[in-house]
């Protein structure tokens, strides 16, 4: 018997030393499911995003965008190309849309340059849906900073039979400071409020001091039906 002691013991050590090292867990789960309906069923937030009233005649919004395609220099052109729609509704049988996102190219010369309304940023729906808060971010400043002195895009609120738009907020596009505005100082725009029918028409400031192969940016828009700016 005394021959098996040794074994029988280091059996035992290797028990304790790997109840030593074991990790208990507690278990918890979350399951998901996430439910995608198309733009046609878009409402309250789901409705708000860019358009030209001028690229989509007898849109059911205030003039905005006119100056989406407006000669700059030479044959030189504003072009903006919307991206994704996301909300859509039809009018006796022509369908307007609000776009996710665009892209502006806007080709200019050295020295300084006003872009007055070159796209719309609107709000589609009926007296019973909520209203909705706007926040703008600068998410990525212009490059090239060196030969862009400044660039400003400034917001002016209107509304479908208002005498004039209102300006509401300049964003300074190299700082992504608020100028002027809700948010002034900070550097969240916000917040705009937008009723259903409301738009916002933005225009373009830019002062270039020397030539560049191409200076970009990207602003963000936020929608909500709370007053709570994004981080």
């Amino acid at each position: 018997m005394k021959r098996f002691a040794p074994v029988i013991a280091l059996v035992i050590a290797a028990v304790v030393l790997g109840a030593v090292n074991a990790t208990v867990f507690a278990y918890r789960w979350m399951q998901g499911t996430v439910t995608v309906a198309g733009p046609a069923a878009a409402r309250g937030v789901a409705c708000v995003g860019f358009y030209s009233s001028a690229d989509q005649n007898g849109i059911t919004l205030p003039s905005a965008g006119t100056n989406y395609n407006a000669q700059t220099y030479g044959n030189n052109k504003i072009s903006v190309t919307p991206q994704t729609p996301v909300c859509q509704w039809t009018v006796d049988t022509k369908t307007y849309y609000l776009y996710e996102s665009i892209s502006v190219n806007v080709p200019i010369t050295v020295g300084s340059w006003y872009i007055r309304d070159f796209y719309g940023f609107g709000y589609n729906g009926t007296t019973s849906d909520p209203t909705v808060y706007v926040y703008i971010k600068v998410e990525q400043p212009i490059t090239d900073s060196s030969n862009i002195a400044s660039a400003n895009l400034t917001l002016y609120s209107t509304k479908t039979g208002a005498l004039a738009p209102v300006k509401v907020a300049v964003i300074d596009l190299k700082t992504g400071n608020v100028l002027e505005g809700p948010g002034a100082g900070t550097t969240i725009a916000g917040p705009i409020t937008l009723s259903p029918g409301d738009a916002l028409q933005l225009d373009l400031s830019i002062r270039a001091t020397g030539a560049t192969t191409g200076a970009t940016f990207k602003v963000g828009f936020y929608v909500s039906q709370e007053q709570e700016a994004p981080r």
